[in-house]
């Protein structure tokens, strides 16, 4: 049993590739989507939305944790965008891989990058926009998606990580050129290596 987080820029691919990883292993994707926009659509995108997002993302993990016998698969793969200069999101990402760890199964990072002309090209996609109804507001999306990369420090080294989070195996792969599937099998492949 184990949590495999996806992280990276909006449109990196996080969701997309978490759906061909879960072809490949005994594993289920919750994109970050999946949480923010239950809530979002009562109260919109406010702090209390991400806060309540954070808490349901947490039990969950808790509650996967416990059921190791009952559950119905052996992993979680999560996507989430971090902000590497945001301690909160520091510490929610210690909070996730302390669940795991805590019970001795293992967490893993995938950090994922990619030219921000491709995330400009993706940010349209059709799978996307079906997925992320905050998403199909074009110009919204690529806006914050532009001004984010000055905003917000989205992407990190194996170094930071490693200092950040040391017990957490992690792998960096610029996805730029590569297809999901390819992506996936990298990933695969590291997950199988440790």
């Amino acid at each position: 049993m184990s949590l495999i987080v996806l992280m990276g820029p909006q449109a990196v691919g996080k969701m997309t590739v978490g759906r061909a990883l879960e072809k490949k292993i005994d594993g289920k994707l919750l994109f970050n989507h999946q949480t923010i926009d239950l809530f979002a659509n009562f109260l919109g995108y406010t702090p209390e939305a991400f806060r309540l997002s954070d808490e349901t993302r947490l039990e969950l993990f808790k509650s996967f944790v416990k059921g190791k016998e009952t559950n119905k698969v052996k992993d979680i793969i999560f996507t989430v965008l971090v902000d590497f200069d945001s301690q909160s999101d520091i510490d929610f990402l210690q909070s996730m891989t302390d669940i795991f760890q805590n019970a001795g199964e293992p967490a893993y990072f995938i950090a994922l990058s990619a030219d921000l002309a491709v995330r400009l090209e993706r940010n349209e996609h059709e799978e996307r926009l079906l997925a992320k109804p905050s998403k199909r507001d074009l110009d919204f999306s690529k806006n914050e998606l532009i001004t984010s990369v000055t905003k917000h420090r989205l992407n990190t080294s194996q170094e930071e990580l490693k200092q950040l989070f040391p017990d957490v195996q992690s792998l960096l792969i610029d996805n730029t050129q590569l297809s999901p599937e390819e992506v996936a099998n990298k990933i695969h492949a590291f997950l199988i290596a440790h």
